[in-house]
């Protein structure tokens, strides 16, 4: 029996590590974005079709359960599937995928969202001056812009509050930690700061702050689980380059979503406006002890939160640091 429970385990975590093979690397010495992969395409898994897209929600498989990704791997784990990480650019998307993820009680998914931090790539244009409230896109969605972080956009849903209770994005692990020091300008962003602690990536995170389902700016090499989301520009790739149509040779998943089921409206995303609401009352080195208390609509109990660091964690598995290209 322990011989089994040994090979099995063994199984598992070879599946995993397979899932999330080493980039290819460029003549920089930094990682690339993968290429798709047409038979990966062709069987990649569904677990919901929205908007003409299908999605992979990674928690929702049995052998992507306990598995988390940084953004990168994230990324590159989609683009072998014609798909990307989900870009939150359509009304009632990110409804949607709110409601799962208070269902499901995930902790955090990372998103496409990205802020232009690199150098020699643009970021330093004027119209998107200061990077932190106009250079956020969505990677995975064409560079789509995302709107002004400081604008009160009804499709908008950063969070009022983070680590130390400033509104986000607050780029917190990238100033705590500060400019490096280094004669090869290697490593460090536009605005001279360490690009593996920039807070340069778009994370939604479960109530974690008594937020809701809220947009967060994290480092990179932050680990969360994933949702995937078809790349037209991808499937379009495959079709021109491999004469192979993909757009629907996709694999139901396991614990498909049901969308019918979803309780859109009890369970709707607490942030809508973050401009118009007060951080939340509770312990915190910028929150006043008579803080009002912000009136919200009641929701249902949280359960304990299933995965506070993951599998693979826990057994000592961690990924490579964050480089981008």
């Amino acid at each position: 029996m322990k011989l089994l429970l040994a090979v099995l385990l063994l199984c598992f975590i070879a599946e995993v590590v397979l899932s999330q093979k080493p980039a290819r690397i460029g003549p920089d010495g930094k990682p690339l974005l993968n290429r798709p992969i047409v038979e990966e395409c062709k069987k990649r898994k569904s677990h919901l079709k929205w908007g003409g897209h299908h999605y992979f929600l990674s928690w929702r498989e049995p052998w992507h359960k306990f598995e988390d990704w940084d953004w990168f791997n994230g990324r590159n784990f989609c683009r072998d599937r014609c798909m990307d990480l989900v870009s939150f650019d359509t009304p009632g998307e990110y409804e949607i995928f709110a409601a799962i993820a208070l269902q499901d009680n995930i902790n955090s998914t990372y998103t496409s969202g990205r802020k232009c931090n690199f150098k020699g790539k643009g970021c330093d244009a004027a119209h998107l001056q200061p990077i932190n409230k106009n250079g956020w896109f969505w990677a995975g969605a064409s560079n789509t812009r995302i709107p002004d972080t400081e604008e009160n956009n009804e499709f908008s849903y950063w969070s009022p509050v983070g680590e130390t209770g400033q509104r986000q994005p607050d780029n917190y692990e990238g100033l705590k930690e500060g400019p490096i020091d280094t004669d090869f300008d290697i490593g460090v962003t536009i605005e001279g700061l360490q690009e593996y602690h920039d807070e340069a990536c778009l994370a939604a995170m479960n109530n974690k702050y008594q937020d809701g389902f809220a947009w967060h700016d994290v480092a990179c090499h932050f680990r969360s689980v994933i949702i995937c989301e078809d790349s037209d520009q991808l499937i379009s790739l495959v079709k021109s380059q491999d004469a192979e149509d993909v757009a629907e040779t996709v694999v139901e998943g396991k614990n498909a979503v049901d969308i019918d089921t979803l309780d859109l409206i009890s369970i709707q995303p607490i942030v809508r406006n973050p401009l118009q609401q007060a951080p939340p009352l509770g312990p915190g080195p910028n929150r006043p002890p008579n803080f009002p208390q912000p009136q919200r609509r009641p929701r249902p109990p949280i359960r304990p939160k299933r995965r506070p660091s993951g599998f693979l964690g826990a057994l000592g598995f961690r990924g490579l640091p964050f480089l981008f290209k």
